[in-house]
């Protein structure tokens, strides 16, 4: 079974320690309590607006469509040793089209950040974006990225605490063939990250076919859009890229990267454990040091 809650029900009938071993053979409750679940689930189902777009341009014209967008990756980060190691920030704020608000170790992604910016329509040059950089070696059967599906808004999911003011992490939305706010990303590797995968297969008709992203393919997202990180089949250095426009609500300073030149979200920043402990609004967020 593809599905872990539901696997999880399955297996906590056949545990001993568990209060669900007394839905052991109980066919009918079992397959009654799998419909409630499948049916709250399709609730949140929202089927009325795109939640992805491809970013290539249709055959002879400019509007983006179903064809992919094939990007140049920049060079890898050369250390003061010229060794070639991992390198990794995530969520760093800085001024999307200003290239002197990247760090030095960031400044070669400055063209595919540009080439983001070209095909959104909601003013962001000017603004504060949060860049994500991931780059290393992936062992085979592991994902560089968060695995499972999930989505970037309403507090990401999982175990995280509900925060009691609107959450948005890029927000997003398509207006006849216009882009507004939302999120980028691309990777090197085929296949790396996937979208709605899961609920096409729990769904069918209702949620889209599962897109599996192609080398090098940039594409667009909502923060509403369920995604993941897929393991890969061999071990192979992938690189990662993420942009995420300035429509973010909160800041997470124990998973995100400051910026050693002092950029400060303009999220709200707030200390802890995104996914189950407690949050404390802070002034300031910490600088770090990138340039090793």
């Amino acid at each position: 079974m593809d599905n872990p809650v539901l696997r999880q029900v399955l297996l906590g009938c056949y545990d001993p320690s568990s209060p669900l071993r007394h839905l052991r053979d109980q066919r009918g409750i079992l397959e009654l309590i799998f419909a409630r679940l499948m049916e709250a689930w399709e609730a949140h189902l929202v089927d009325t607006s795109r939640g992805y777009l491809r970013l290539g341009g249709r055959r002879g014209t400019h509007i983006p469509g179903q064809v992919p967008q094939s990007i140049q990756f920049p060079p890898l980060w050369q250390h003061h040793d010229d060794s070639t190691t991992s390198f990794h920030v995530n969520m760093m704020p800085f001024v999307m089209g200003d290239i002197s608000t990247l760090p030095l170790s960031c400044q070669r992604y400055h063209d595919l950040i540009m080439q983001c910016l070209a095909t959104n329509s909601s003013g962001e040059r000017g603004e504060v974006g949060y860049l994500t950089i991931h780059e290393g070696v992936v062992e085979a059967g592991t994902s560089q990225r968060r695995g499972g599906l999930h989505i970037e808004a309403g507090g990401g999911g999982g175990e995280s605490e509900r925060c009691t003011d609107d959450f948005h992490w890029g927000m997003g939305r398509i207006e006849h063939t216009l882009l507004h706010g939302g999120i980028y990303m691309a990777s090197t590797c085929r296949g790396g990250t996937g979208g709605r995968g899961a609920l096409a297969i729990e769904f069918g008709q209702k949620a889209t076919r599962p897109l599996l992203l192609q080398a090098n393919e940039l594409i667009w997202m909502t923060d509403r859009t369920p995604h993941e990180s897929l393991p890969l089949p061999v071990t192979t250095f992938r690189q990662y890229f993420r942009l995420v426009t300035s429509g973010v609500s909160h800041w997470y300073a124990d998973h995100s990267t400051p910026n050693p030149l002092g950029i400060q979200p303009t999220a709200k920043i707030v200390f802890g454990n995104k996914f189950h402990a407690a949050v404390h609004d802070v002034l300031k967020a910490p600088q770090n040091d990138l340039s090793t």
